[in-house]
């Protein structure tokens, strides 16, 4: 589980734990996807939670 602390260590504050939780969890998803259909469906689940999160600058840093 992740903690407050562990938030603010990802630069994310305004997110709390669960939101800050799912944003990390497809952010590793998308890197470790093998197929091109998987990477490209978990870079679009990783975009849109950035995005309804509004953390779109978080997505900017760790996208490559």
């Amino acid at each position: 589980m992740m903690t407050s602390e562990d938030v603010r260590r990802l630069e994310l504050p305004k997110l709390t734990p669960e939101q800050a939780r799912r944003v990390t969890n497809a952010e590793n998803t998308c890197r470790n996807s093998m197929t091109n259909w998987a990477k490209a469906y978990w870079y679009d689940v990783f975009f849109k939670l950035c995005k309804k999160y509004d953390c779109l600058d978080y997505f900017r840093r760790v996208s490559h």
